[in-house]
């Protein structure tokens, strides 16, 4: 770890009452997610002889951060921020502790990516552009001496006459130099259940940064530079294995973008770890040796970025380096495995047409009918500052926001924002895509051809109209998988669904025979 033992006494002293404030905000659905940004940052603090206290609350609860930050007093606060969702109440945040006199840095990828923008903001002091942990730590060391912040490499900051200063970027950190020390968080707050309830006490972690490849939609292409550096496999086990035998983890959750860059290195993580995980991975890499160590190594869901249908798509505009074909191979040599395989879609890249959309949604169905263990995340496109589509999208009608606040609305899962990229009419297929999606996934998984049926005839005909039918089937897809039985209508209904599941499954094999 970086360390200071050449400082004075006097500078010792004054080091050592530094304290920092590292606020992490959250919606609901991503509650569960351990601070991961804010505690690398908090490790190194702590390390080096300062004070860190991890604040990571709701983001509504604006109120309530405030009163832990009067009440903790630091001499900085550091607010960790993503572009699209939060972005408003980041901003309401800091402008309300701006008010009470505290310093305010900003990190994480929309700092990173929009720093002059972020700075513009008046409540807003630094920005720590690309990874946090030494430019945190040198900002803190030197936060009373103006003069050498322009000698912090990935720092921006106003000088005195409030003129935006942004430094050059910093070189990449060795990961095994800042392992996180999980007793500045209660552990027991981020376990979770997950596969489907099969494990109760899941824990979310990360092993690597970055991604090597060339999606032109990802924010890793400037954000970590197509850069992939790693936690060693020995670091990483020593640092986690006593997590797992200490808070009796039955499941890990491995948040990397691509966790499976060096195989030799991940399968000897879960060989050593040796309980059931979830992981990402890219399509190419399933050969049946890949596929025969997952199950081997008890993986329970693998996750693929898909991302479209089209190959047109995925070879000249996003340049994923990955077909179709691939997507196939990679869901067949998967199908008698008994992982659930996972994939993401995106719809709506600048230049993608509503025919090459409507082939991304043939393309799921196609998938199912290979490999009905599937589950999907789909979302439209977010034009990520910086990326190679961003520029694309703003030559075909989109205008960036002006304010970082007014980035909030850019939330894939809402997608109420306007998408001026897009040359055909999508205010229908944003609103029922997902919906359908889901409703075609459990088609095929519980075998329900009627459902199975009408969904198809939507998706080759794009017709949304008159829905009556997803809004039912979504309502009852809902109570089936997620009420459990909380009260009497819901144990009804998750009845009535079985038993029309089982019909339907009996009158179609009848048919068939």
């Amino acid at each position: 770890m970086v360390s200071f033992k050449d400082e004075d006494n006097e500078q010792k002293n004054n080091m050592l009452t530094k304290k920092v404030a590292l606020i992490s905000l959250y919606s609901n659905e991503a509650k569960d997610i351990p601070p991961l940004a804010s505690l690398y940052l908090a490790t190194v603090l702590t390390t080096n002889g300062f004070g860190a206290k991890i604040i990571h609350k709701n983001a509504n609860a604006i109120d309530s951060i405030i009163s832990e930050v009067v009440d903790y007093n630091p001499d900085l606060i550091g607010m960790s921020v993503f572009t699209g969702y939060n972005n408003k109440k980041s901003v309401e945040l800091s402008k309300s502790l701006k008010a009470k006199g505290y310093k305010i840095v900003w990190g994480n990828a929309h700092p990173s990516l929009l720093p002059e923008q972020t700075l513009k903001e008046p409540s807003i002091d630094f920005v720590v552009i690309g990874e946090g942990e030494e430019i945190l730590l040198e900002l803190v060391k030197n936060l009373d001496t103006p003069g050498q912040y322009y000698f912090i490499k990935g720092l921006g900051f106003k000088d005195k006459k409030n003129n935006i200063i942004i430094n050059e970027r910093r070189e990449f950190i060795n990961p095994d130099n800042y392992l996180i020390d999980w007793s500045l968080i209660n552990v027991e707050d981020y376990l979770r259940p997950y596969f489907s309830n099969k494990y109760k006490r899941v824990l979310l972690v990360t092993t690597s940064r970055g991604c090597p490849f060339n999606c032109q939609f990802c924010y890793n292409l400037v954000f970590n530079n197509r850069r992939w550096r790693a936690h060693s496999a020995e670091k990483l086990i020593e640092n986690l294995k006593p997590i797992i035998e200490k808070y009796k983890i039955d499941a890990l959750r491995f948040l990397d973008d691509n966790f499976f860059v060096n195989k030799e290195r991940a399968f000897k993580i879960v060989r050593e770890l040796n309980v059931p995980y979830f992981a990402e991975a890219r399509v190419e890499y399933v050969d049946e040796e890949f596929a025969n160590n997952l199950k081997e190594t008890k993986c329970q869901e693998i996750m693929f970025g898909f991302e479209s249908g089209s190959d047109r798509i995925l070879e000249e505009v996003i340049k994923k380096g990955t077909t179709t074909k691939d997507t196939i191979r990679a869901v067949t040599l998967l199908k008698d495995s008994k992982i659930m395989v996972s994939g993401s879609f995106v719809f709506g890249f600048p230049g993608e047409t509503k025919k090459e959309y409507r082939e991304t949604m043939e393309f799921i169905i196609k998938l199912l009918e290979i490999n009905n263990n599937l589950s999907f995340s789909c979302g439209w496109y977010l034009p990520f500052p910086g990326t190679g589509l961003y520029n694309k999208a703003i030559e075909e009608g989109f205008k960036p926001p002006e304010k970082i606040e007014d980035w909030d609305k850019f939330d894939r899962w809402l997608n109420n924002y306007k998408m001026g990229w897009i040359k055909w009419d999508y205010n229908l297929p944003v609103k029922y895509s997902r919906r359908i999606i889901h409703l075609v996934a459990l088609a095929h998984k519980r075998n329900i051809p009627i459902l199975k049926s009408i969904l198809k005839w939507r998706v080759k005909n794009l017709n949304f109209s008159f829905p009556i039918d997803i809004y039912i089937f979504s309502k009852l897809r809902n109570i089936y998988l997620f009420s459990g039985d909380k009260n009497i209508f819901n144990k009804i209904i998750r009845w009535l669904v079985k038993q029309v599941i089982k019909v339907n499954q009996i009158l179609f094999h009848r048919l068939k025979t």
